[in-house]
């Protein structure tokens, strides 16, 4: 989601070269870390909540509509694909969303930006209404797991599928790199597009370095 103005984690200029990065064991123990990293998240979330879809978005929408889309297994958080066209029930957010906050004990989920605004209004460390556990964006911090069901449905859909296309991901984060590995070996052809290298290179049979948001549509 670069090309619709949204930050990289990894890049130079990227998240993690401006803001800490906060485990889930430090945010539950640590009252000084939770404040730290709600205030990270009212400075950058608002911004996202504002992009639009760009044309990669919306060409992976356009291919759910035609019905040539199986899954789409994606690590972004920002929920642009849903609203680039894509059915939420094809949608397998491996990461989770900053468009939700839940509660980390009765796992209540709220719109993030009833949230923000009590942040905004002073609270710094907001704690779920219902039930008074912590309120957190309902996203995978360091040190928490993804949600199983996920990891089967990507597996499953990885051997299945007839074609994998890894898009706009540096392929340097386990477990969703290891999808790639997945489908190559139950003989599924790898479509790579990336601006920077990445370790599965070798592995796609066709490998593309250029602006997805261009090349994308002319492809689908």
């Amino acid at each position: 989601s670069t090309e619709s103005g949204i930050s990289d984690f990894r890049s130079p200029g990227g998240v993690w070269s401006k803001y800490k990065t906060v485990t889930i064991q430090e945010f539950i123990s640590d009252r000084e870390k939770r404040i730290y990293y709600w205030k990270y998240k009212s400075e950058t979330i608002p911004s996202m909540l504002k992009a639009e879809p760009n044309h990669a978005h919306l060409a992976i929408g356009k291919l759910d509509q035609q019905g040539k889309l199986f899954w789409l297994l994606t690590q972004n958080i920002d929920g642009l694909h849903k609203k680039g066209g894509v059915d939420k029930k094809r949608i397998v957010r491996l990461h989770g969303t900053n468009r939700e906050a839940i509660c980390l004990s009765c796992n209540r989920v709220i719109d993030i930006k009833t949230v923000l605004e009590r942040v905004d209004r002073g609270e710094v460390e907001p704690k779920c209404e219902k039930c008074g556990g912590l309120l957190k964006p309902n996203t995978v911090s360091f040190g928490q797991g993804l949600n199983p069901e996920h990891l089967v449905i990507a597996e499953k859909a990885s051997m299945e599928c007839d074609l994998f296309m890894a898009l706009g991901t540096s392929l340097q984060v386990f477990p969703a790199n290891s999808f790639v590995d997945i489908a190559c070996s139950n003989g599924k052809p790898v479509i790579i597009i990336n601006r920077d290298p990445t370790p599965y290179d070798d592995l796609a049979k066709y490998r593309l370095s250029e602006s997805l948001a261009e090349v994308l549509p002319m492809i689908i």
